[in-house]
């Protein structure tokens, strides 16, 4: 099979397909246009696949005899207003596909019509898992809990970023992506007008007061060559401008790749909190969010499994390698139970104006990046399946060999 050729065949189809995803994204869980347009893309290829408990989609390819391998791509998008401008930008006002998971789903789409093509010559089976409620951290737990992964062997998936080069890959062991763990903080003042403070204790000043304690664990609790990050990611006070707020919200992330560390930051979140609330006569409470996941850890096998895959179809120059990120990814909930690999695809492209960071209200891709992360799926699924029949072979010719 000449990967390459047949997504250029399909090529234009595909970047309309994640034009169309783009168009219409939809919060984690929430994915329910998403999803039926997954299911039409698989009908007229023929590609069968499991009526899901929630917004998944879960088909395979192969006859079920041999290794059975997975592909993943995730659905859900982020709740972002849009601020590209482009023809396709969102109709969904106030969410957006700043992630790349319409690129994603569009790859693995084009990868399904690939391998259906030659269905016939694939020594095993491919499942291909189109998973909700990756932001939330929830879909991969999801798909895991369901039975979906039962008879896999090894898991494939992959992620494009707009701060790394169209057209260059990183296909890398061990640890990848941080661990994330998500927290609130509910601070209790007492409310009142704003021309008497005091008969008020100021949740605002509390909520202010706390954010900026924070800062100082990573700073000064945490071995500066063991890398962690806190982030305060939204913070709500108050209804209008004459009222001193009763109370607050903080939510945050923690990221990192050492189980303690993170421990360490949540006993370190609650101390400070309540001891903060205390100090101006309010008080905090603290939750974590049971949805968490684990680093992203690459296996070493499967790991060159890929890279050997890879270097089929493109440059080695093209292969290159890129930091650890603190970013998260509930890929990691797949890899705490069978071997897998994460790959990041470089999407960005500074010469058409598409090198903003994922997360970003102006991120876009470089859509060659769909055609790159296509092959890819492919590529892994051959060298994967082919390299169990060039294994079973070897052995059996041994056996034939020692037997006679």
């Amino acid at each position: 099979m000449d990967i390459v050729k047949e997504t250029k065949l399909i090529g234009n189809y595909l970047i309309g397909l994640r034009k169309d995803f783009h168009k219409y994204p939809e919060l984690s869980m929430q994915e329910h246009r998403t999803s039926r347009k997954i299911k039409e893309e698989l009908d007229k290829i023929n590609v069968k696949y499991k009526e899901g408990i929630r917004t998944e989609v879960v088909a395979t390819i192969g006859h079920g005899e041999g290794k059975v391998i997975a592909l993943r791509a995730d659905m859900d998008a982020l709740r972002i207003k849009e601020n590209t401008g482009v023809r396709y930008q969102s109709e969904n006002e106030g969410v957006m596909h700043a992630c790349g998971h319409d690129a994603h789903m569009a790859s693995l789409l084009g990868a399904a019509m690939i391998l259906k093509k030659y269905e016939n010559d694939i020594p095993g089976k491919i499942v291909l898992i189109f998973q909700p409620g990756e932001e939330c951290s929830s879909g991969a737990r999801l798909i895991s809990e369901h039975g979906y992964i039962d008879e896999v062997e090894e898991i494939f998936g992959l992620h494009v970023f707009g701060d790394i080069e169209c057209g260059k890959i990183s296909i890398e062991e061990g640890p990848r992506m941080a661990a994330s763990n998500k927290f609130t903080i509910k601070i209790t003042g007492k409310s009142g007008h704003a021309g008497k403070p005091q008969q008020c204790i100021d949740a605002t000043i509390v909520c202010a007061a706390i954010v900026m304690n924070l800062q100082s664990i990573i700073s000064r609790e945490i071995d500066p060559l063991n890398s962690a990050v806190v982030t305060i990611g939204h913070i709500k006070s108050g209804e209008t401008h004459n009222i001193i707020s009763g109370e607050a919200f903080i939510e945050g992330t923690i990221r990192c790749f050492n189980a303690s560390t993170t421990k360490h930051i949540q006993t370190s979140i609650k101390r400070i909190a309540y001891s903060t609330a205390i100090a101006y006569g309010a008080t905090a409470s603290v939750e974590y969010d049971i949805s968490h996941h684990p680093a992203v850890i690459n296996d070493p096998k499967v790991t060159k499994t890929a890279l050997d895959a890879a270097k089929k179809i493109f440059d080695e120059k093209d292969i290159i390698k890129v930091p650890r990120m603190m970013l998260g990814e509930d890929f990691s909930v797949y890899q705490k139970r069978i071997p897998g690999v994460f790959v990041f695809v470089g999407a960005g492209n500074e010469e058409i104006g598409r090198d903003y960071p994922n997360h970003n209200d102006k991120f876009n891709i470089d859509e060659k990046a769909v055609l790159i992360s296509t092959q890819l799926y492919v590529a892994f699924a051959l060298e994967s399946l082919g390299g169990e029949e060039k294994k079973q072979h070897s052995n059996q010719k041994l056996k034939e060999e020692v037997w006679n």
